[in-house]
């Protein structure tokens, strides 16, 4: 099954797909407030800007990017 998905995931439409998500699940990492880690582990932050919304950036990014070259 996990081969199927990722040979589904090497096809355009599955890039796409992974494209999406990724610029999807990193703007709502970026533009929502700070939470801790699993529930638990509170990571120090800068003011507003935190690991979770770094994370969000390299996400959006990489997301974006993809995006470009899936239209390409």
């Amino acid at each position: 099954m996990m081969n199927k998905m990722c040979n589904y995931m090497a096809t355009g439409r599955g890039k796409m797909i992974c494209a999406v998500a990724s610029t999807v699940g990193g703007l709502h990492l970026m533009l929502t407030q700070t939470q801790p880690v699993l529930g638990m582990i509170d990571v120090p932050s800068i003011g507003w800007f935190s690991v979770q919304h770094t994370l969000g950036v390299a996400l959006t990014v990489c997301g974006v990017c993809c995006l470009k070259n899936c239209m390409e």
